[in-house]
Parts: structure tokens; C-alpha cells; sequence
């Protein structure tokens, strides 16, 4: 997400606007490497800004990166007790620690956060993340919190409509996604029926069908089950992507439509090795041949 945020230095005593990428990892489980996959998305973004002042041709002297602000947003049910540093994915004596990067990271674990300190600040957002607190909770418990949420939405002033939107359309796709098809239609009545604005209802509906119309559209198109997030591996597939534009500045059309075919994490980091040691284009087509 980019954010045009005003900014106080403190240190300049002044106020300036500044871009700031927010790089949320919403992440289930423990995963060891994470501090590593934080840094690589980071660089992605850079490299992408590159590129773009590459094209634009404009001078490297006035290139000016945008800032970067990592959140580690963890609601798994395991502890995580793993540093969220590179330093112990890295194979170095002691001595040569301060060669290695670290990336700054926010580490939110909302499953260790009471649902009253949760909501203590009585923000919108913070409402929506407690219905993510319960998404292993009884169907009651969880009806409760959504019930909750919801009230607490519809005081949001018709200026922020937009930002209501992208709330609602995230609870919609968050029950469809993380409950029981059978609690689908209740819980859709429960949002519906504490919408006091006619207008918001419909607004809902009008969001309820077009999202049970696209997971239709994915399980068609993918052969997989709807509503899979494929966010990591869409990120994968473009870094790969670029990867090997940045070594052989010509790639074939049927390459890209074939990368961006595969659907398996596996796969896409096979092919990254596999380019990294191609001294061709074909050596990576071969390789793409060998996966069909």
C-alpha cells in the first residue's frame, strides 16, 4: 500500500509530505525465513522504481527511493519465537555481522493482543482486525464480533465512504475465505442487518455478487479452489519476470504467458535457479519445457 503521509521531522522542526510504501506480510504459520522475504520484497519495490526512472531516463543523481515501512502481521496460533532479523540465516563469523542487512520490521501478533486493548483506540481498523481475531472462534463468538464491528463501522461520516467500502468488501471476502460455507449466508444477513443506511445495503449486496462472481471466474480460469490467495506467488512470478529481462533484456512473449501460468511456489523457485545458471534464453525455455 503507498501512503502520501505529512511527516514531522524533528529534527529539522518541520513538516514535509513523503511517499511511504506499507509492505504488510499477512502471515499464518512461523516461517523462518521471513526476515529474508521482507528484504527481497523490498528491493522488489525499489527495483521497481529503478526501472521506471531508468526508462524515464532520468538522471541516477536525482533518483531518491521512496521509504519502506515493513509490518509483520502474524494471526497464527503457534508462538513465534524466531528472530526477525537476517543474522541468523547467515553462515558468518561474528566479526563480519555488520555486512549483513537488516531490514526494519513491525511486528504485530494479533492473536497475543487482548480484544480490549485491541480496540482501545476505538479505530475502525482496529474493530476490523478483532473479527480477524476470531476467525477460529465459535460460530457465535464470531458472529458477535462481526455484529460488533459492523455497528461500529456505520458511525464512519459519509466523507469516508470509501475507506467503509474497503472495509466491508474485506469482512465479505474475509468470511468467505476463512469460514465455513455453511455459516456464509448468516454471517452476510449479520452485516446486512446492522447497515441502518439504504444505501450502504445495497452497496453490500452489490459487493456480495460481484464477489461470489469472481471466485466463480478464478475456479473456472484456474482449476483451483475459489478464493486461494495467490499474492506470494504473483510476487514470485514478476521478481522472475524481471530477473530475466535485467539478464537477457529480450524475453519471448510465450516465456512471460508460461511463467505467469504457474500456480506452485515450488515450481517458480526451481526456475530461479534454473535462470540463474542459464547462459541463454533457451536454457530458461528448456527449463519451462522440463516443469510442463
Amino acid at each position: 500500500m503507498i501512503f502520501t503521509a505529512p511527516f514531522l521531522d524533528e529534527t529539522e522542526k518541520s513538516t514535509r509530505e513523503v511517499i511511504i510504501f506499507v509492505l504488510i506480510e499477512h502471515q499464518s504459520s512461523v516461517d523462518p525465513i521471513m526476515p529474508f522475504r521482507v528484504l527481497y520484497y523490498m528491493v522488489m519495490l525499489w527495483e521497481t522504481q529503478r526501472r521506471k526512472w531508468e526508462s524515464q531516463k532520468k538522471p541516477p543523481g536525482e533518483w531518491k527511493f521512496s521509504p519502506i515501512l515493513p509490518v509483520l502481521f502474524y494471526t497464527g496460533d503457534q508462538r513465534w519465537e524466531l528472530p526477525l532479523g537476517m543474522k541468523h540465516l547467515v553462515d558468518l563469523p561474528s566479526t563480519l555481522e555488520r555486512f549483513i542487512p537488516e531490514p526494519n520490521m513491525l511486528f504485530l501478533n494479533l492473536k497475543a493482543i487482548s480484544p480490549e486493548q485491541l480496540v482501545k483506540e476505538d479505530h475502525p481498523f482496529e474493530w476490523v482486525l478483532r473479527v480477524i481475531q476470531k476467525e477460529r472462534s465459535t460460530e457465535e463468538e464470531f458472529r458477535e464480533a462481526l455484529q460488533a464491528t459492523i455497528r461500529r463501522l456505520e458511525l464512519m461520516p459519509p466523507a469516508e465512504r470509501a475507506n467503509w467500502e474497503k472495509l466491508i468488501y474485506f469482512l465479505l471476502a474475509f468470511i468467505k475465505h476463512r469460514r465455513d460455507a455453511t455459516e456464509h449466508d448468516d454471517l452476510f444477513r449479520v452485516i446486512k442487518e446492522n447497515i441502518t443506511d439504504k444505501s450502504r445495503r445495497e452497496e453490500v449486496e452489490s459487493m456480495g455478487k460481484t464477489m461470489a462472481q469472481l471466485l466463480i471466474e478464478e475456479g473456472e480460469e484456474r482449476g483451483e479452489a475459489r478464493g486461494e490467495v495467490r499474492g506470494e506467488v504473483r510476487g514470485k512470478a514478476e521478481f522472475l519476470i524481471r530477473f530475466l529481462y535485467r539478464k537477457f533484456e529480450l524475453v519471448p512473449e510465450d516465456i512471460i504467458e508460461k511463467i505467469n501460468s504457474i500456480y506452485h511456489i515450488d515450481q517458480l523457485d526451481a526456475l530461479l535457479d534454473c535462470a540463474i545458471a542459464a547462459k541463454t534464453i533457451d536454457d530458461v525455455k528448456k527449463g519451462l519445457d522440463g516443469q510442463a
